[in-house]
């Protein structure tokens, strides 16, 4: 890379031309960066929104990644909105593999803004107010008016950018003639194919790429057939910049780079294949969009179209089986149950994916803590059917050994550790609402790891009076052993019904513990006094009886957050401000 630099440095220094095309260059990608970043402000979760409400078919997913890959110019955008909506399972591999396609399909608009107004018109006029009032917008405190100041300030620079590449280029042609350097024949389709490939994955985008192309070639340092394969090449070096970006990403986010990967190389061999019909049909079409035949910017803008359209006819009907093609290659790993499933980084900076991730993650923490309470009680969770099943297992316990402190200690409280940290850093990005919101689940998840230290304090005494030849008390620890079992699977199940009778349930539950506790307590009293347990039975008995009652009250605290809320998630996901 220093070679690399020292070696531009030295050309832009030398060399007038290159110093201009590399500014326009540089100052095109800067208002790409602009336009991203303005479109996630100005937007206020519209984006996000838009791709989980418009997906519900793959058709209409791929339709929604064209229409707002068109409309923010950013496909890189659109692929971190749907790996973060993978990762937190709110769309299926195949929704966001439609969305990626459809969004190849959308940067072709890119193409068509830089060959219309970028070549022919002095756009440059433009990039100055734009730029103007974008600073102004900037410095505005509500974040609408920030990315509202962004876009402009993007457009601007994606503007001023093309008009310098298109300087740059004019001028080059008079002092070196490109185009004599042209490789005839299939070799030299293949040659171009690489250089644009290898120019997409150094500058790390194919609308850049695209606008190089255009530029040169309206410019006439380049001919038509080799920029044509520029192009191909152009959508074969994205596909390479998004298998190295998804290497630290998760399964599904991998699954989803493999999937853009079979896109655009089989885009590309059927681009070449067919490149001279494909040629010939851009020449047919051409009158029909009026399009002049000497105009082969343009002509390079419907080809790119067309062969992105051919990609998505060619590959939509096959989409399942190219996802089931992705999870066969990339198979999701085994985890440690102290592995975060959901708390992906993408999800941070937005706040309605944000809270659905921690909220997925405290019930994966949920579920594997409930998983090692009954485990410590000897009781297999997959036997547990209905409640018929757990009488049938206290008394014929299962034989588990378990050391519930080391789950504690090496995987739960690890667990615990990381939603806590990513929470932390959500909440940097959300309302009042919003931030409470995330700190019941935060709550929650203290809840949870409560109620397993408290199940380590029981499990001794519950393991010593089970096997007690004092039937009385080994018959109230049986009694003890069932009331928990009963209730962590009737928690299990409040995720089955809605919100309202989930609530209402809850409250059933508690009042029935209320109740409980009462009658135990008489209980154990009526046992001591007629001498059928020793005190200290009583008193180990008296401690514990608290302790797993409490656990099951914990347990209800728990499910009215996890598993009840799901309708205010949704409002607060669309909220953009303090009032809700």
């Amino acid at each position: 890379i220093p070679i690399i630099l020292l070696l531009l440095a030295y050309l832009i220094i030398s060399n007038e031309n290159i110093k201009i095309i590399s500014t326009g260059i540089a100052i095109f990608m800067i208002g790409m960066y602009f336009m991203e970043s303005g479109f996630k402000l100005f937007s206020g979760g519209t984006l996000e929104k838009i791709l989980e409400k418009f997906t519900s078919t793959t058709f209409k997913s791929v339709l929604t990644g064209f229409i707002t890959t068109s409309i923010v110019q950013s496909s890189s955008l659109i692929s971190v909105i749907v790996i973060s909506f993978l990762s937190v399972e709110l769309i299926s591999l195949a929704q966001g593999m439609a969305i990626v396609y459809g969004a190849n399909l959308g940067t072709t608009t890119t193409a068509w803004i830089v060959s219309s107004l970028g070549v022919n018109i002095k756009i440059s006029l433009f990039a100055m107010p734009m730029i103007i009032f974008g600073v102004i917008f900037r410095f505005s405190d509500d974040n609408k008016y920030i990315g509202l100041g962004n876009i402009l300030l993007g457009l601007g620079f994606i503007f001023l950018g093309i008009s310098y590449m298109k300087d740059g280029f004019e001028t080059l042609k008079n002092a070196i003639d490109l185009a004599s350097y042209s490789i005839g024949g299939f070799a030299g389709i293949l040659v171009y194919i690489l250089i644009g490939a290898i120019a997409t994955v150094i500058i790390q985008s194919s609308s850049a790429t695209m606008a190089i192309i255009i530029t040169a070639l309206a410019a006439g340092n380049i001919i038509y057939i080799d920029a044509i394969a520029l192009a191909i090449g152009a959508n074969v070096g994205t596909t390479i910049t998004a298998v190295i970006g998804a290497i630290s990403s998760n399964d599904n986010g991998r699954r989803l780079a493999f999937g853009h990967f079979i896109f655009n190389i089989v885009t590309a061999l059927v681009a070449v294949v067919l490149i001279h019909i494909l040629i010939d049909i851009v020449d047919f079409l051409s009158p029909i969009f009026k399009i002049a035949d000497e105009n082969y910017g343009m002509k390079l803008a419907l080809f790119h179209t067309i062969f992105n359209l051919l990609g998505v006819v060619l590959l939509y009907p096959f989409i399942s089986k190219i996802v089931d093609l992705c999870n066969k290659v990339i198979s999701s790993k085994k985890r440690k149950s102290s592995t975060p499933i959901y708390l992906d980084e993408a999800n941070i900076k937005i706040p309605y994916n944000a809270m659905v991730s921690i909220q997925k993650e405290v019930i994966h923490l949920y579920d594997n803590a409930q998983k090692a309470i009954l485990h410590a009680m000897s009781v297999h969770s997959s036997k547990i059917k209905s409640e018929n099943d757990i009488e049938n297992e206290i008394l014929f316990p299962s034989k588990i050994d378990i050391n519930i402190d080391e789950i504690y200690q090496n995987d739960l409280k690890l667990l615990y550790s990381e939603i806590i940290d990513f929470s932390l850093n959500a909440q940097k990005n959300m309302n009042k609402n919003q931030m409470h919101f995330v700190s019941q689940l935060k709550l929650s998840s203290n809840i949870i790891i409560k109620i397993l230290k408290d199940t380590r304090d029981i499990q001794k005494n519950m393991n010593i009076y089970l096997i007690s030849k004092n039937t009385y008390i080994k018959d109230e620890y049986k009694n003890l052993k069932k009331e928990l079992i009963l209730n962590i699977f009737r928690v299990n199940q409040l995720k089955f019904i809605d919100d309202i009778e989930t609530s209402t349930q809850i409250q059933l539950y508690k009042d029935n513990l209320e109740q409980l506790d009462i009658i135990i307590n008489e209980k154990i009293d009526e046992l001591i006094r007629s001498d059928k347990i020793t005190p200290k039975m009583g008193t180990s008995l008296i401690n514990d009886s608290t302790s797993i009652l409490n656990i099951c009250k914990n347990l209800y605290r728990v499910a009215n957050i996890i598993f009840v809320n799901d309708h205010k998630l949704r409002l607060l996901g669309e909220s953009n401000n303090e009032t809700i």
